[in-house]
């Protein structure tokens, strides 16, 4: 299969298996014009112009303002179609007139234009290879002395007889670009080639469903860069950047947040004790009694092997206090496996009273370490 090497403009041509591929095919391949500033003219389906208008909303382009200003322009395929058909065949003089008054609203201010059009993907799909080919041959005459992209997509059912089959290799000829590849080009016969471009449809989208995956597991990966294994609460990275955050908005709001460090105390002997299997547990048994007493606004995190964080958004000390008396009150209620019971250190800060975020943090460190000596003087 080869290029047309007559045409000065780009004449592209996609074949596709599903709506889905088609969708974003058309999507992309208009999107491009209009976040240039350029515009768009679209001659589909209604159904196939919900989907279009849809996925462009999802790449960050809403069309009505584009359409305000004539450069998205979107028709029903049918109803431009029977502006040119004559007794069942496309007329030249209809046809440039209705295309040419779209392209002449599309085309103010020197835009250039990337045209997407159903109506030989139609004619085909009905059988008329004739009319369609002789679409194709129009759409290639007018777009010659236009500043104009065009594209135009088969779906593969299209081609399932021989003569559509057969069809194939003249269609393509019409077109600057077919989707294909030098093993496809060597292909030696139509039909054979037209399953290769299903294959290689199929190909593409397995492709594009493969990065999809990889780019969820990226994002997997990112949130456990975050997150601590074992709790599941977050980590110290976590904690730094939302106690950052926390920081500068006290400062800048005058309205105060708490931090609040809790250590786990003789965690170590327990490990020694009773094995990191006990220790694990009691860690665990922690995390659900700080998700128990903490607010759904607070942000909760393991910084240490044995030593928590919790940042009270918004609150007073004495909020602060209640929210220490309900962490007590929730380990009372937890089964901590082979100890009966397991105490913890607490100390607190204002982050609105703290130069910074870290200072803050060590003055809640400090006045925890400052109990526990106590706790264990006592």
């Amino acid at each position: 299969m080869h290029h047309s090497a007559a045409c000065g403009h780009d004449h592209l041509v996609s074949f596709y298996e599903t709506d889905e591929i088609l969708v974003d095919t058309v999507a992309n391949f208009v999107l491009s014009s209009l976040r240039d500033g350029d515009a768009a003219i679209v001659v589909a389906t209604a159904a196939h112009r919900r989907e279009f208008e849809s996925a462009l909303k999802q790449g960050g382009m809403y069309v009505a303002p584009a359409a305000r200003e004539d450069r998205y322009i979107a028709l029903d395929a049918d109803d431009v179609l029977s502006r040119f058909m004559v007794d069942g065949h496309p007329n030249a003089r209809l046809f440039t007139q209705t295309i040419g008054a779209v392209m002449d609203c599309a085309s103010a201010g020197e835009r250039t234009m990337r045209v997407y059009g159903e109506m030989i993907a139609l004619l085909w799909d009905d059988g008329d290879l004739a009319s369609a080919q002789a679409l194709e041959a129009l759409w290639n005459d007018f777009a010659a002395v236009r500043d104009c992209a065009l594209l135009c997509a088969y779906p593969m059912r299209s081609f399932d007889d021989e003569g559509s089959a057969a069809a194939l290799e003249p269609s393509c000829d019409q077109h600057t670009n077919v989707i294909s590849s030098e093993a496809y080009s060597l292909l030696p016969d139509a039909a054979q080639q037209s399953r290769a471009i299903a294959r290689m449809q199929q190909e593409n989208v397995a492709l594009q469903a493969e990065v999809v995956r990889l780019k969820v597991q990226q994002e997997v990966l990112a949130e456990l860069a975050y997150v601590d294994s074992l709790t599941g609460l977050g980590n110290r990275r976590a904690f730094d950047l939302h106690l950052e955050r926390e920081w500068a908005l006290t400062q800048r709001d005058g309205i105060d947040s708490y931090v609040v460090v809790a250590d786990l105390d003789r965690l170590k002997l327990l490990n020694d004790t009773h094995g990191h299997a006990a220790g694990d547990q009691v860690l665990r048994q922690f995390a659900r009694a700080l998700r128990e007493a903490a607010r759904s606004t607070d942000i909760l995190a393991r910084i240490g092997g044995d030593e928590f964080a919790v940042l009270l958004v918004r609150c007073d000390e004495r909020a602060a206090h209640s929210f220490m008396a309900r962490l007590r009150e929730a380990m009372g209620k937890r089964n901590w496996g082979a100890v009966k019971q397991v105490d913890v250190s607490l100390g607190h800060a204002s982050l609105h009273e703290s130069t910074s975020p870290a200072k803050a943090l060590n003055r809640a460190d400090s006045a925890m370490y400052a109990r526990k000596r106590s706790s264990y003087a006592t």
